[in-house]
Parts: C-alpha cells; structure tokens; sequence
C-alpha cells in the first residue's frame, strides 16, 4: 500500500468519527430538551404510580436475594477449578460405644477428641471433610476428583477409610479388667476403599451414594493379611436453619459384604480359645439417624453438638468378639476456623 493511500484513508476515517461524535452530541442535546419540555406532564404520572414501582422494585430485590442465596447455598455442586483450602481444629468431649465385647471409655482422655481438619480444592480434585456430620473428626477425610458437575447432581471418585481398625492387646491395656474374649486376638486394619460417588442436591438437603471395593489389611507374624470386599454407603442430610443455629437432620444406610465383616468380628482357627470358639460372620448392614447443630460463636469460633444413633444387623451378636448391636454417640465441642 502506497504512503498517500494511507493518509487518504487516516483522514477519512478521522474524519467520520469526528462526525460520528458530533452526531451523538446532537442527539443527546435533542433527548434532554425533549426530557426538559415533558417533565412536568410526567411528573404528576411518575407519582401516581410511585408506590406501584417501589413494591415491584421490593419484590425485585427480595427475589434477587433469593436467588443469589439459592446460588450460593453451601449444599449446591459447585466446581472446584480455583485453589481453595479451609483448615480447622475441632476440640470436643465424645462419649462413644463400640460393638467389642467389654470395650468401654475409661480414661479421661478417651473422652476428648482433637480433629485437625483440613480442606483442600484445586483444578476439581479435593481433600475435604463431611462438615454436615458429627463425626467428621473421626471419619477423616477424603481425597477425590469432580468428574461430573451440574445443577443438582454430580459425580465423584474418591478414596477414603470406611471401617477404622483396632489391636486387642492395647485396647485390654486401658480396661479395667481383662477381656478374654479379646486376649490374644489379632490385629485388624483399617479398611479403606476406592469408591464411586453420585450425589444429589436439593432445595435444603443432600442424597449420596459411596460404590466402594474396600481392602483391609494388616500385618501379624510379618505376613500380609487382607481382606476385600463391596461397601455401598448412603446418607441423607437435611438442613433446618433456625436463628443462628444451622441444624442438620440426617439419616444413612451402609452395606457391608460378608469377607470385611468375617475380616472384623469372625475368628480364624489359630484364634480359638476356650472363650473364643471358631466363627464366620455374615453379610451386614448398618443403619443410622443423627441430628447435629452447629452455632457460630465469632467469625472464626463455632460450637458444635451431635448425637448419632447406629444400628448394626442382629447377626454381628452372634461373633464371640461383639456384645451389641446398638450404638450411641454423643459429641459437644467447639471449632476455630483459620
């Protein structure tokens, strides 16, 4: 392109945004002596009609509160693309039960649970915590990754322990008498899983669905000893706001196959006793109700109190190792949120 063809073509196109602008001056100058001239016949109309536009204006601004906290509620699936991370000390008193035969709280410290909680999003993969429940501090975490996300539902991968362990001897060692029936019984491990997450969002409640094949494992006499097995878990959370207490109502229903259970509570023949003759546990399943409450103390401290009721299948009493099906507990404590 030649230089004089591109000053030609500057200049007309200086020129016609020049025009342009004093056009739209023009405009503007015509809009407000219009707006000037009709003023006062509007006046009396924008009156009249004053009280009608502040309450649509007040239904309008009351409707987008809504729907913003709709958006915002801290049950709706939210994709975690950002890093995001939420630390938290949990300091309670627990009183707790476990199915072991004998097996009660009987030291000070058995009743204090310290939970260090730690939450973790980034790029859809996350560390989280289940805040809607009592025992969070004692279900621990969870390590997952997003692979669905809408608008009521999504679905997750995760990984987390579903079934904690225990070791007979040191748990005899903090009783005040001596349980044979535990005596010389083998450790067992903690039973993690590998799991298939669907989720389900409603107005104030979640639904979820955990499809894990869960492996425990544990090491006596320094062979490899395990166990594997389906773990289908639910629950059911709902949220009741009332004041400044968040209030959750929820309900749960866990299947556990029979090799984790027989893994648990059966007895292998070279830990047969006098007391302890051979069993093979069933297939079993646990049901739960819970209501916990949480109540926000300062912008950084919150007091938090539950109470769980467990019912586990009738068959797990048959097990030399168990002498209950029913389980209660009760936690009150606070948090500090950094």
């Amino acid at each position: 392109m030649c230089k004089q063809t591109l000053i030609y073509r500057l200049t007309r196109s200086f020129t016609l945004s020049v025009f342009a602008v004093a056009y739209a001056f023009s405009v503007i100058s015509v809009a407000e002596a219009t707006q000037e001239a009709e003023g006062s016949k509007s006046k009396d109309l924008i009156n009249q009609k004053q009280a009608e536009e502040s309450s649509i204006l007040a239904r309008a601004v009351k409707l987008a509160k809504e729907k913003r906290i709709e958006k915002t509620a801290p049950n709706s699936p939210v994709t975690k693309d950002d890093f995001e991370w939420l630390f938290v000390v949990d300091l309670s008193l627990n009183k707790s039960q476990t199915i072991l035969k004998d097996v009660e709280q009987t030291q000070s410290w058995d009743y204090l649970q310290l939970g260090l909680l730690l939450d973790v999003y980034y790029k859809g993969f996350f560390l989280q915590t289940n805040s809607r429940r009592s025992l969070a501090s004692i279900d621990g975490g969870e390590l997952g990754y997003q692979i669905v996300v809408r608008d009521d539902w999504q679905l997750d991968v995760l990984i987390k322990t579903y079934i904690e362990g225990f070791e007979a001897e040191k748990i005899i060692e903090h009783q005040e008498s001596a349980i044979p029936q535990l005596t010389g019984l083998d450790d067992r491990g903690s039973t993690g899983g590998l799991a298939l997450r669907y989720s389900h969002f409603f107005e104030h409640s979640i639904f979820f669905v955990d499809v894990a094949a869960a492996r425990a494992i544990d090491i006596n006499d320094g062979e490899d000893d395990y166990a594997s097995g389906l773990i289908i878990d639910s629950f059911y959370s709902y949220l009741l706001p009332y004041r400044n207490w968040d209030i959750y109502f929820g309900a749960g229903l866990t299947f556990y196959q029979q090799a984790l259970i027989d893994y648990y509570i059966g007895v292998d023949a070279d830990e047969v006793s006098a007391v302890r003759p051979l069993f093979e546990a069933d297939s079993s399943y646990r049901a739960q109700l819970e209501v916990y409450a949480q109540y926000p103390l300062s912008s950084h401290w919150s007091f938090n109190a539950g109470i769980t009721q467990s019912f586990y299948s009738k068959n797990i009493k048959r097990s030399p190792l168990v002498d209950k099906s029913s389980l209660t507990q009760f936690m009150a404590g606070v948090k500090y949120v950094f």
